[in-house]
């Protein structure tokens, strides 16, 4: 980043570069690699010259709750925090994969995705599209496809579940399953 653009940028919020400067050099210390801050239209971003977690370098957070915390400590707690999370979410999502991977039926595979379906949060879904880019960056495109196609479903499941929906999915993955089954015919006996 170019810091003598900076200041301009952070001015808007009424934050000082010499603040912004003070958090950079405690989360560069805290990962043991240089870290910058970007702020702007109300995000706040880290970015490592290395990973910071499974080989992401940038980490974004809503600015807001920030802003009114006054220790560049505070600030970086958030964002360290932030980083955890990510990390442990793209761990729940290559856990997911795998069970999936793993499913013998689609049927089994939406009790996987029905399962689960608690964990969808903007985190998962963040550390979602941090797995799918990385992916891409390194040529494996159709596991990047796999998990976009994923993204698509989970994004429809977790719309579904918040519309009082996961009652109905439940009994629609019971009809497909019976449905594959095919008709049962009474035996003589």
């Amino acid at each position: 980043m170019d810091n003598h653009v900076l200041p301009d940028r952070y001015s808007l919020y009424g934050i000082a570069p010499e603040y912004i400067k003070e958090v950079e050099d405690e989360l560069s210390h805290r990962f043991g690699q240089p870290v910058t801050l970007g702020l702007g239209c109300g995000i706040i971003a880290a970015r490592a010259e290395g990973a910071l977690f499974d080989g992401q370098s940038v980490v974004a957070m809503a600015a807001g709750p920030l802003l009114s915390r006054k220790e560049p400590t505070e600030w970086a707690d958030a964002l360290e925090r932030k980083v955890d999370r990510l990390a442990r979410r793209t761990e729940d999502v290559k856990r997911l994969y795998a069970e999936i991977e793993k499913s013998p039926s689609p049927e089994k595979t939406g009790a996987i995705i029905l399962e689960h379906i608690g964990d969808y949060d903007d985190d998962f879904f963040a550390a979602l599209a941090g797995t799918i880019s990385h992916d891409k960056a390194r040529r494996r495109l159709r596991r990047a496809s796999n998990f976009e196609a994923l993204r698509e479903y989970l994004l429809t499941v977790r719309r579904r579940a918040r519309n009082g929906q996961t009652a109905a999915m439940w009994r629609e993955l019971a009809q497909g399953a019976a449905q594959l089954a095919g008709p049962t015919v009474p035996r003589a006996g």
